[in-house]
């Protein structure tokens, strides 16, 4: 704006010394029409000015990698657009990191600016200080800012290059299967009444002169935990939330359900999280891309917990310079 008062200004003062130095009619024509320039600018605009609106859009969530854009719409109606700009600004909720892009809009219509999606996280966008002028460029009014809007760049599940031992769970005892069915365990006992008949063991009921049940059982699994630091540059943040989500994953295809364990970086406290369905995995994994990140936050590697019978940490390998 400053720019194109430095050029009114100057064209005004042209005009002026024009007049000064000639004396016919339409000298003072110019300079009464160059002193009026600016407001009928500022009239002819204001409608339009007035009516402008601003949009902004993003995908709710994206995989890693994939490619992503913020949508940008600006407009008023059915009037020429006046020139419009802004800040758009994109903040990676995990590091903090910042990025400005400056935007000018010269007409109506729909846009579109990159997301970055090269790292897992939450990005949170927002329009900063949206400004629309004149047709001249010399008056300006503040528009209303749309709502910030949050992108998440899901991690997608990455096999270990290391793998735990994921055959072996530790079975501590064994209870009745609900709604009975084929089992390789069973126990025998006396029938009771709304036992179903096929579960009688008929050979055995008539040696005992009894009637004799085989009921299915199933095992009592201890406590299944993984463990995961959350902490690291970006690249090290990628491959924790890649291998968590495979491990989680493996351990529901087969039914074993476990509790998610790590400190938030906010107050160094212990979370927990048990994961028994892939929504609870999935809504854990929006959770965590929602943390800020501290540099300092302790690992659980060497911690010990007496509570599990099978425990694993998620430990990403070194990258190797």
């Amino acid at each position: 704006m400053g720019k194109n008062w430095c050029m009114y200004l100057l064209g005004l003062a042209a005009t002026l010394v024009f007049h000064v130095y000639y004396f016919g009619w339409y000298s003072w024509f110019l300079l009464v029409l160059a002193v009026a320039l600016p407001w009928f600018s500022l009239v002819v605009s204001l409608l339009a000015m007035l009516r402008t609106r601003l949009k902004l859009e993003t995908p709710g969530s994206v995989a890693h990698g994939e490619a992503a854009y913020v949508t940008l719409w600006a407009g008023n109606g059915f009037l020429p657009q006046p020139n419009l700009r802004f800040r758009l600004s994109i903040t990676a909720v995990m590091t903090g990191q910042k990025t400005i892009l400056r935007q000018k809009v010269k007409s109506q219509g729909s846009w579109y600016v990159p997301l970055p999606t090269g790292h897992v996280g939450a990005y949170v966008c927002r329009v900063e200080k949206p400004r629309v002028y004149d047709y001249l460029g010399l008056f300006r009014l503040p528009v209303s800012a749309p709502a910030p809007v949050t992108t998440l760049v899901l991690p997608t599940a990455k096999e270990p290059e290391k793998l735990p031992n994921l055959s072996q769970f530790l079975v501590r005892q064994l209870k009745p299967k609900p709604g009975g069915g084929f089992s390789e365990e069973h126990e025998l006992r006396d029938y009771r009444p709304g036992d179903s008949l096929r579960d009688i063991h008929w050979k055995l009921s008539v040696k005992t002169d009894r009637v004799i049940v085989r009921e299915a059982q199933e095992p009592v699994r201890g406590l299944t935990l993984l463990t995961f630091d959350l902490q690291g540059d970006e690249v090290r943040i990628d491959e924790t939330l890649e291998e968590l989500l495979w491990l989680s994953q493996w351990l529901l295809r087969h039914d074993t359900p476990h509790q998610i364990l790590w400190m938030d970086p906010s107050d160094y406290e212990l979370e927990t999280a048990q994961v028994e369905r892939e929504e609870e995995l999935q809504a854990l994994m929006k959770r965590l891309l929602q943390t800020p990140l501290r540099p300092d936050t302790p690992s659980l590697e060497g911690r010990s917990f007496p509570r599990a019978t099978w425990r694993c940490h998620v430990h990403p390998r070194e990258e190797t310079p």
